[in-house]
């Protein structure tokens, strides 16, 4: 090769050089822009769960809100550190430092994987949990509350209530009713309970399936291969589609308290807010009782944020018990205590507070309860 025939190739090289580099550098931006809007997505979807669900402090204790640092839930705490991670992959990634940004990114990543891990396994277990109790009797001492499977047998069209009792002519008012009215929302509701029973195992079902398919994304990987962004982005995707489906489960067991206790919200109807009288097992009548929302107890009629319909907030729904009422507000996608400070004890609304007699919050773990 002469010496002009060399000279060429070598700025023929040169030049490939020169314009490979501002390739490499616009594919490495390009991955830190994805990265970034990726991990978005997942930290606004991770904000209520995690606010819901913010686990308990270093001495395992529970945890408030707005906790100050140090004495946020190891949930809460783990967030807010992904967070910081984030945000210093957004500095770098804004001043044009991609690789430093896009490494910040992958850090985030990590984290967001394993609290998306541990939270899809509490969900489940919590989904788990209220289907089973909703199939049982709320309220063992109340002779009307009848657990799932009793509702299936008693209810049923071939059944000695509905061929014997309630579709059996009468000749009003001669001859009296054979049954309490109240009864027989369980006749009405027996499909719908029934339903939300299958629909919630198979909603529970498919959330175990995709969190053990996401388990197993390692061991599927070949003895040389690594986990790669790829493969993590995988992991997140069926973790929150695990926690979205064990969410779905908890909706069809709140339907369940809702069908089979549409009369426990009789509260909210009068200005003693007062469950409705009930009788015993002896026949005898039973006062209802004072209902309180988060230690509170005063005329629920004149709250202006309640609504009577199926915008009802969870706070307000006895039908579900209250330890299940985070979950409610969860389903969603709303923050339980928000809500509880916004229209329970009317944080932004003074005014209106003075004027209902709305008594202040209870502090954190006091066993008092304010009284109206």
């Amino acid at each position: 090769m002469n010496g002009r025939a060399m000279k060429q190739s070598l700025l023929i090289l040169m030049m490939s050089l020169v314009m490979q580099a501002p390739m490499f550098a616009e594919s490495v931006s390009s991955k830190s822009y994805q990265k970034r809007i990726e991990l978005l997505t997942y930290l606004r979807e991770l904000e209520p769960i995690v606010k819901n669900f913010r686990g308990e402090d270093a001495e395992g204790k529970p945890t408030e809100l707005n906790a100050p640092e140090g004495k946020e839930g190891f949930r809460m705490k783990k967030y807010l550190e992904a967070k910081r991670i984030y945000q210093e992959g957004l500095q770098y990634h804004f001043e044009g430092n991609f690789s430093s940004a896009y490494q910040r990114f992958l850090e985030c990543q990590l984290g967001i994987e394993k609290m998306t891990e541990e939270l899809s396994q509490l969900y489940i277990l919590r989904a788990e949990e209220m289907m089973k109790t909703a199939m049982e009797r709320k309220n063992p001492n109340n002779p009307m509350d009848k657990a799932l499977l009793d509702i299936s047998i008693e209810y049923g069209k071939g059944s000695y209530f509905r061929q014997d009792v309630m579709d059996l002519p009468r000749e009003a008012p001669y001859q009296r009713r054979m049954y309490d009215p109240k009864e027989a929302h369980y006749s009405y509701n027996k499909y719908d309970i029934e339903k939300n029973m299958e629909l919630g195992y198979k909603h529970l079902g498919l959330a175990k399936e995709a969190r053990a398919n996401a388990l197993k994304v390692e061991k599927n990987l070949e003895k040389h291969q690594k986990l790669q962004p790829s493969h993590r982005k995988y992991r997140i995707d069926l973790y929150f589609g695990a926690i979205n489906l064990a969410r779905d489960s908890k909706a069809n067991a709140i339907n369940i308290y809702k069908l089979k206790y549409p009369y426990d919200n009789y509260y909210l109807n009068n200005s003693q807010a007062k469950t409705e009288a009930s009788k015993d097992e002896t026949g005898a009548t039973v006062e209802g009782q004072p209902v309180k929302i988060d230690g509170v107890t005063y005329d629920f009629t004149k709250n202006p944020y309640i609504k009577y319909d199926n915008r009802l907030q969870a706070m307000f729904d006895v039908r579900v018990p209250e330890e299940y009422r985070v979950d409610h507000a969860d389903v969603r996608g709303r923050v339980y205590e928000l809500d509880s400070n916004n229209m329970v004890f009317m944080k932004y609304d003074q005014e209106r507070k003075k004027a209902l007699n709305v008594p202040a919050k209870p502090a954190q773990g006091s066993t008092t309860t304010p009284q109206q």
